[in-house]
């Protein structure tokens, strides 16, 4: 099993001007404490909000008894004072993680705001894309939700998905990296996620517990009743864990536990997390339930939407 050094981070940070989004900001402060990082900010503005812009204008301009003018020369007036606009706000965002970070820069970009995060994070060797997404209920302007999934369809590098706080709750407090926890479902493709999930646990001190969710058994298998049949799975289950738990432990510096809760995978990531009171849960990008368009709908986007701990998904 590969391992990887935290020698270095590169942080990708959309916003979309929102302070849900910004709830991504303290997460990448903490990050940023645990090796040299460059913090890459990043504004992108949708074309509908251009011309949903100039249109307006045109409809006050008229209704003054003024006419627009050239709609293309508007188009390029209205990008420009967003430009400016987005450009001010990005550095007063960026001043609040400035020394926590080895290098800061911001970007204002326009088109589709998942095209254009996942174009800015290619251009970042290493990348970690970090981003706050709402939960059950929650708004964007964005829509962050969903631009959340097209970016995690669309990248091959880490996400970082922060729920951030409902309409009336308060946000969380600053976030600290004491105890991991990696879902894990016995495929070699749910372990890529092991190399940075030990390397920022051991950049961090951090307690990592590797976690595997059995479904129960409903019926008698050959000679084993349902519960005796889910007792043998969660055995297995066990043996799995404490020899990956075995095989990583020197690397993470400090002893590895294992849990095998039982029921609903999702449910149990997110039930486990709070019982530990985990401070990340780490899940394999193909891992626990197969390709990625089908794993976003469920297990990933179950799990950034139902716990307030941060999801990273890598490998």
């Amino acid at each position: 099993m590969s391992t990887q050094t935290l020698s270095s981070l590169n942080l990708l940070v959309p916003l979309d001007g929102s302070p849900l989004a910004e709830q991504a900001i303290p997460l990448a402060r903490m990050l940023a404490t645990l090796a040299p990082t460059s913090v890459h900010l990043l504004r992108v503005i949708p074309p509908s909000v251009v011309s949903s812009l100039v249109r307006h204008e045109a409809v006050l301009l008229g209704a003054a008894g003024d006419t627009l003018g050239d709609p293309d020369e508007q188009a390029e007036a209205m990008q420009e004072a967003l430009q400016a606009e987005a450009e001010t706000y990005l550095e007063h965002q960026a001043e609040a993680i400035m020394a926590h970070a080895k290098n800061i820069d911001y970007a204002v970009a326009f088109g589709m705001p998942a095209e254009q995060i996942v174009s800015a994070a290619a251009r970042y060797t290493d990348s970690i894309i970090v981003m706050a997404t709402h939960g059950k209920g929650g708004l964007l302007r964005w829509a962050l939700g969903s631009v959340t999934t097209r970016v995690l369809q669309a990248t091959g590098h880490p996400v970082l998905v922060a729920r951030g706080a409902k309409t009336g709750e308060s946000p969380a407090t600053e976030p600290a990296l004491r105890r991991i926890m990696v879902a894990l479902d016995g495929s070699l493709t749910a372990e890529r996620a092991l190399p940075l999930a030990t390397s920022l646990a051991r950049a961090a001190h951090a307690d990592m517990l590797l976690a595997q969710v059995i479904d129960p058994v409903d019926s008698p298998i050959a000679t084993l009743t349902a519960s005796e049949a889910t007792g043998r799975l969660r055995e297995l289950a066990f043996g799995y864990l404490d020899r990956t738990a075995e095989q990583i432990t020197r690397h993470v510096g400090k002893h590895v536990t294992t849990t095998v809760p039982v029921g609903h995978v999702a449910e149990e990531i997110v039930e486990e997390a709070a019982r530990k009171h985990i401070d990340m849960i780490v899940i394999g990008r193909h891992g626990l339930g197969g390709a990625l368009p089908a794993f976003l709908g469920g297990t990933a986007e179950k799990v950034s939407q139902a716990s307030a701990v941060p999801l990273l998904i890598a490998g």
